[in-house]
């Protein structure tokens, strides 16, 4: 029996209700199941007879199964074969009150995805869907062509870095746009994960449509609820029009909701039935508004922690988390700041009439040695900085912070000193990392003019290229020093302005 594929030409499609496949030989059991997972909005089907599994597979094609290891009618074990012959990529959560490291080790090398002991908390169930749910997303998509070659969309090239770190969030980022999942983006202030979530939505079906960012610190509580769920005239004090709020606004597009961990506690019931039913009711109204939109939440604070202090509902969290995106800190990717101070010093210089062309040598080593607390919007605030108090064609240690400028020429700042060769070793990489880039910037990518202009050969090139890890793909898509290029530079879209008044 084989599980039906989706065409070729289409992208696989992971639904917002994870539809769940549970077989338990205890009724009480299933109910529990369904009384909790409906609660968060996954679709359940409960079996107590195992021989029934190879049919409700092929009828309701679920998303995921679960399923009791003792049970009297069939083995779990026996399942878990039947569900590796139906679709050898299908997940599987066994469980169990015979716990035990050999049934454990069994139950893995029978290709099961997971393994959890009676009794489990909700919490900790409810991850383990979604970590099979977010694997089996990223295996539907290991072999898919790099995002720049499947999307030619120039939002790829507002994403300014060449490190596996960051091209590994691109290509997670370009692989769940294809699909309608709820994405939850996490990482420091000042990463970019607003540029994130621009870049799904560019890149997904709804590309056409509307995005909707949405400040949930900035927005006062008392009056978030209304310009979420808008409000008819009369509704309260001082709502003397109907307005329209951004939920059905963002109709057919995707609203980003920055900073979710911010939302009211008395809000989140209501958000997190929007996103189960598709569905709310205005402030004052009497009918409910069906809405299409795709939700796209980010945050710098731990919502897991959140969760447990109970200042975060657990089923919200588990329901916005379908997918998760980490955007690195600078820091954990410091070969991609050469890129960017060139960016930024371009994208600065272009529109003033000043002298700077550059930064000096010490001036970079500054760059690429401190920590970024602030990560990227740091960095281009510095580079800002520094343009508008150079006095001359470059910019010198002495034109930066003085934050920077305590690092001092061999950016050792007051950490202990290193071996010597150690400390040899690191800058002579630094150092060759630093001088690939800029030469494949300088060269258009071309491997051969570039082994040709440092005076080796290609296949020398090609050996530190790959010591380095540097993806040539995402570096041909930076533009070469000092050439303009409108598409990497296009002015961002105008963000959405809340108002009070009327739609």
């Amino acid at each position: 029996m084989t599980r039906r594929k989706n065409n070729l030409n289409e992208a696989p499609e992971i639904p917002s209700t994870i539809r769940i496949l549970i077989v338990d030989d205890e009724p009480e059991m299933l109910l529990n199941y369904q009384r909790l997972l409906g609660r968060v909005g996954h679709e359940c089907l409960t079996s107590s007879d195992p021989a029934q599994v190879g049919e409700l597979l092929s009828r309701h094609q679920p998303d995921l199964v679960i399923t009791d290891l003792m049970m009297p009618g069939g083995s779990g074990m026996e399942i878990l074969e039947r569900v590796h012959q139906y679709d050898a990529h299908l997940p599987v959560i066994m469980v169990t009150a015979h716990g035990s490291i050999d049934n454990a080790v069994l139950a893995m090398k029978n290709h099961a995805t997971d393994y959890l002991t009676k009794p489990f908390a909700v919490e900790e169930l409810l991850g383990r869907i979604q970590e099979a749910v977010s694997r089996r997303l990223l295996e539907r998509g290991a072999h898919a062509p790099s995002p720049d070659k499947k999307h030619k969309n120039p939002w790829l090239r507002k994403i300014i870095g060449a490190s596996p770190a960051l091209q590994a969030a691109v290509n997670l980022a370009c692989q769940v746009a294809r699909t309608d999942a709820n994405v939850l983006i996490v990482g420091e202030s000042g990463t970019g994960k607003e540029l994130f979530a621009r870049l799904i939505h560019h890149v997904s079906r709804r590309h056409q449509e509307v995005f909707v960012p949405v400040d949930c610190v900035s927005l006062p509580h008392n009056l978030l609820e209304s310009e979420m769920f808008g409000h008819h005239k009369g509704a309260f004090t001082g709502a003397s029009v109907d307005k329209m709020g951004l939920f059905q606004f963002a109709h057919r597009g995707t609203l980003f909701l920055d900073e979710i961990g911010e939302l009211p506690l008395a809000l989140q019931a209501k958000f997190l039935r929007v996103l189960q039913e598709r569905r709310f009711r205005p402030i004052g109204g009497c009918h409910e508004i069906d809405v299409d939109v795709r939700v796209v939440a980010a945050t710098n604070s731990d919502l897991e922690q959140a969760v447990r202090e109970k200042t975060f509902r657990c089923d919200l969290f588990y329901r916005l988390n379908v997918v998760t995106l980490r955007i690195p800190p600078l820091r954990e990717r410091r070969e991609d700041i050469l890129l960017l101070v060139q960016h930024f010093l371009k994208q600065f210089t272009r529109t003033v009439d000043l002298p700077v062309k550059s930064f000096t040598p010490e001036a970079l080593e500054c760059l690429s040695h401190y920590s970024w607390p602030g990560n990227v919007r740091q960095l281009q605030n510095v580079v800002e900085r520094s343009i508008a108090l150079a006095l001359g064609e470059r910019i010198g240690v002495e034109d930066l912070p003085e934050e920077l400028r305590s690092l001092g020429s061999n950016g050792a700042s007051s950490a202990p000193a290193k071996p010597l060769f150690s400390e040899k070793f690191q800058l002579i990489g630094d150092f060759e990392r630093d001088y690939l880039i800029k030469l494949l910037l300088e060269n258009h990518c071309n491997v051969s003019q570039a082994a040709q202009t440092a005076g080796c050969h290609r296949r020398t090139l090609y050996r530190m290229v790959k010591r380095h890890q540097l993806d040539l793909d995402a570096i041909r898509r930076q533009p070469p020093a000092g050439k303009a290029d409108p598409v990497e530079c296009a002015e961002e879209e105008p963000p959405f302005f809340l108002s009070t008044g009327s739609p």
